[in-house]
């Protein structure tokens, strides 16, 4: 019985969970992100001080967490720290929903959160191929979902030098597979981890005893660590041509008077302070993820945020 309760407390019922020191409202309280509500199908996710899920509307569909872009909104985050591990067990591995009727090696929540840098990193990760199993999002009350991954592929196929590598697959009809299922429940997770080497569940335990974060703390979000890990496959030439089209560019104008402000208000350390004198805020693009806080924060004006073109389909800095 007590074994269920904390089972239970694990698994939200929506499967969404809203970490408040991530939420660019806490950091400024002046802030206007509407990312993760707008990105909502369902009306599910309010504004008010921050982020509020009304669990009777929301279908889990994932998009609230594809779209934020600092991880504040979330689900099955431990399982999404697993996923590529887990996927890069099977040499052409199949992922899926945890739907009935869906055939999967890799099997997780709704696939709706991968429309952003997952997927892109998983195109990257995987060049031998990979298919996601979207046979049954057409009965699922998680509508457009396999929609806009479809969108969000075509997206990754005009990238610069994605057009021949992209070896991944949307599957509308049921797929059939050789091998164990792993399904990346939170449930699931830990007898996972037991199934893994020792020396990887030390690592794991030790991660779950640091102190809790701080909103001093700059954090990436989990997609852009792998997604990181993953360019660092390619060339460097491919590497910059690549990311000079998906990352944003924050530019600091005349009005711009070196107080460093947006340095410390950064939430990923994307924005650094010189070595040289007199101290100026310089910008790292790979850090970025555009929530543009350092813009709406300079009250000078002396910053501003560039978005890509191909930002809108891969659902970099909200989508």
């Amino acid at each position: 019985m007590i074994e269920g309760t904390v089972l239970d407390l694990l698994v939200p019922a929506t499967g969404i969970e809203i970490d408040s020191l991530r939420c660019l409202h806490r950091r400024f309280a002046r802030s206007r992100c509407r990312f993760c509500a707008d990105a909502c199908p369902s009306g599910a996710m309010k504004l008010e001080a921050g982020p509020l899920l009304d669990a009777r509307r929301c279908t889990s569909c994932r998009r609230c967490e594809a779209a934020c872009p600092v991880g504040a909104v979330r689900g099955d985050e431990s399982a999404t720290e697993r996923l590529a591990v887990a996927l890069s067990e099977h040499q052409q591995p199949v992922l899926g929903c945890r739907r009935e009727g869906v055939t999967a090696q890799v099997r997780t929540g709704c696939l709706g959160f991968l429309e952003g840098e997952w997927l892109l990193t998983l195109a990257l990760l995987f060049p031998a191929g990979i298919t996601l199993n979207l046979s049954q999002c057409g009965r699922c009350d998680k509508t457009g979902t396999a929609e806009r991954l479809e969108a969000a592929l075509k997206g990754i196929r005009r990238l610069p030098g994605m057009a021949g590598r992209v070896m991944l697959h949307l599957a509308t009809e049921d797929v059939s597979l050789a091998g164990e299922e792993v399904d990346l429940s939170r449930r699931a997770f830990f007898s996972f981890l037991g199934r893994s080497s020792q020396e990887t569940a030390v690592q794991a335990v030790a991660r779950q005893l640091q102190p809790e974060p701080t909103l001093r703390q700059k954090q990436l979000p989990v997609r852009r660590r792998h997604l990181l890990q993953a360019l660092n496959r390619l060339s460097i030439a491919d590497r910059d041509a690549l990311g000079r089209e998906i990352f944003p560019a924050v530019s600091f104008t005349p009005s711009c008077t070196g107080c460093t402000g947006c340095v410390g208000i950064c939430p990923t350390g994307a924005i650094g302070i010189s070595d040289d004198e007199p101290l100026r805020p310089v910008f790292n693009p790979r850090l970025c993820t555009g929530c543009g806080l350092c813009r709406e924060f300079c009250r000078k004006g002396g910053v501003t945020v560039a978005r890509p073109a191909y930002t809108a389909l891969l659902a970099i800095a909200g989508g």
